[in-house]
């Protein structure tokens, strides 16, 4: 597909990876840790120049598209509207296709309905006096603009109407929150958001994939003070951070993420110049936000109300966030400061900014909220420190740093470190209580499980790297691999091309573009990435000492392996009563040599 091509000819698989993944240079190739399986060394490659990823770990891999496919939950068509937008491709030839997806449409809607509450606050009447809240709020005109915030009118179906008259489907207005319906109702339906402030929910690329509603004069009829978009087919709360799209670039130059409660605090902060901060929009932490969050970062500085329910909440959140890996600290607001990010700025923004450079290790701030106020030489406070400590100290996913955390809690409460590993134990076998208090464990993916092969081919297959990695030692090489084998492998097409480029040249200079035709471009491609992920580290030297020694491994080997198989058709021959076949069998048998 044209279109397709063109998207491609204008993004660049690595910059583009770059964006989810802190890649680093590994020869004229990229690396990084699979984001599709867990793993602590990197055997993720990029190929710059074919354009293409492969993980070794997992065996994923693909183009630009198959990677945002994956990253993204995304099918094709949503795939490829999101990086036609990122390439400035106009996909007319592919409109339909596009248009066949729903959460094209849901997002096409939300980016309409946005752009249509925000011109109505900044233009007509009706939307004044949320216009002057804003002000109020000491929100700059250039900021509400760069957030696209706006105003829903309380009018009953005034969205939906317009909508409807514009041609847009009831079907995908319902589906999309924007618009509700009675069950049973014979009308169009009415608005969800009446009389409040909007805010545009965007996922990393910009796209809106929800609202915020904030009542601006309190009704208690009209639901709560804050109102979400329901579950659609865009937007899944636990899976989004708010202004992750305007804060992602400023993560990954900080490597830090500023983590707050609200949209309010999170524009605020940005006006203030800090733009490294999101928020999580009134949930605690989840296992999917960690994983956006790491996309850019592995530190987190959490904000959070110093109230009893801004503490349970940030149990449950910073526990996640731990059993992720993050490094996390919390911010702690002096007591006169402001109950949080906005209105601490709004005092006095230095002292935020120090609050947040002064921001003190999670688990130290634990060991102080949890500790204040009690008895340590109570038992009964023991214990209830010991269980308030030991399921956030049990989800450290790194065994060094869960000890130490183990050991400090052992000394301050006067007891032996394996009487709390038997607590831990305890713990970890309440389930419900424990959810509670603290993320569930990760769940990890079972792993790919590749058909086995057999030694000779694998030994095969490490000369194949060897040569893709070195390829001038091909001349000293060549003559000493054993011809049966290679012959009888996958890459007998290429052992007979090394054969005519070692005769043709004396010097046994190859010519590596030919052998990319006869194995297949990606193919080839392929194997130039695992070489380069295998051997980064490995000399020259190294590698003609290793490829002397594999091609006497790779004869010994095949003999023995020629050798049992040879038995047991001999045997066979025997019971059939072949005498031809059984002769040529035993005068093969009697030919090799070990």
């Amino acid at each position: 597909m044209a279109d397709t091509q063109l998207i491609k000819d204008k993004l660049d698989v690595v910059q583009f990876i770059g964006e989810y993944l802190p890649l680093k240079k590994a020869g004229i190739y990229y690396k990084a840790c699979c984001p599709f399986h867990k793993e602590k060394s990197p055997s993720f490659m990029i190929h710059p120049e074919k354009q293409f990823w492969h993980c070794f770990g997992c065996g994923k891999g693909g183009d630009i598209f198959s990677f945002v496919q994956e990253m993204e939950g995304l099918d094709f068509p949503e795939a490829l509207k999101l990086l036609a937008d990122r390439a400035g491709v106009k996909l007319e030839n592919v409109r339909s296709e596009i248009n066949k997806s729903q959460k094209n449409r849901i997002m096409e809607l939300n980016e309409r309905a946005a752009s249509f509450w925000h011109q109505l606050m900044l233009e007509l009447p009706v939307g004044k006096p949320a216009l002057e809240y804003l002000t109020r709020r000491k929100l700059s005109l250039d900021t509400i603009k760069e957030w696209k915030v706006g105003y829903a009118p309380e009018q009953w179906d005034l969205l939906t109407k317009y909508f409807l008259k514009k041609g847009v489907s009831i079907d995908d207005l319902l589906a999309g929150g924007l618009t509700i319906k009675k069950e049973g109702s014979q009308s169009n339906g009415f608005d969800r958001f009446r009389g409040r402030i909007m805010f545009p929910i965007s996922d990393p690329h910009g796209n809106v994939v929800g609202f915020t509603g904030r009542q601006l004069v309190e009704n208690k009829e009209a639901g709560g003070k804050y109102m979400n978009s329901p579950q659609t087919p865009v937007y899944d709360k636990s899976r989004v951070l708010y202004g992750i799209h305007l804060a992602k670039t400023a993560i990954k130059e900080k490597d830090l993420a500023v983590l707050v409660e609200g949209q309010m605090d999170v524009i605020t902060c940005h006006q203030a110049g800090m733009k490294n901060v999101v928020a999580a929009s009134g949930t605690a932490l989840t296992p999917e936000q960690t994983q956006l969050i790491k996309r850019y970062t592995s530190n987190v500085a959490v904000a959070f109300d110093a109230d009893s329910a801004g503490i349970s909440a940030a149990k449950r959140g910073i526990g996640v966030a731990l059993a992720a890996g993050l490094n996390v600290k919390v911010i702690i607001l002096p007591e006169d400061a402001g109950k949080d990010a906005d209105e601490c700025i709004n005092k006095n923004v230095a002292v935020w900014y120090k609050a947040v450079a002064d921001a003190v290790e999670v688990m130290d701030w634990f060991f102080r909220v949890v500790t204040a106020g009690k008895v340590l030489s109570n038992p009964k406070d023991k214990q209830v420190v010991a269980d308030e400590l030991l399921p956030l100290i049990g989800v450290i996913p790194y065994a060094v740093e869960r000890d130490f955390w183990l050991k400090r809690l052992a000394d301050m409460l006067g007891t032996e470190i394996s009487t709390l590993k038997e607590d831990l134990v305890r713990l970890s076998r309440r389930p419900v209580e424990a959810a509670k208090t603290i993320a569930p464990a990760t769940v990890v993916a079972a792993p790919v499980v590749p058909v086995e092969k057999d030694k000779v081919e694998k030994l095969i297959e490490l000369v194949v790297l060897w040569l893709a990695r070195y390829p001038a030692l091909f001349g000293s090489t060549v003559p000493q691999l054993f011809e049966p084998a290679f012959l009888s492998s996958c890459f007998a097409p290429l052992y007979e091309l090394w054969k005519k480029q070692y005769n043709v040249s004396a010097s046994g200079t190859p010519d590596i573009a030919e052998w990319s035709k006869v194995v297949g471009e990606v193919e080839w491609a392929t194997i130039t990435l695992r070489a380069e992920w295998e051997f980064e580290e490995a000399s020259p030297d190294k590698a003609k000492i290793l490829l002397k020694d594999l091609a006497v491994q790779i004869k010994d080997e095949w003999i023995r392996k020629r050798r049992h198989e040879l038995q047991q058709e001999i045997v066979w021959a025997e019971q059939a009563k072949d005498m031809e076949k059984l002769t040529k069998l035993v005068k093969e048998f009697q030919n090799l040599n070990v």
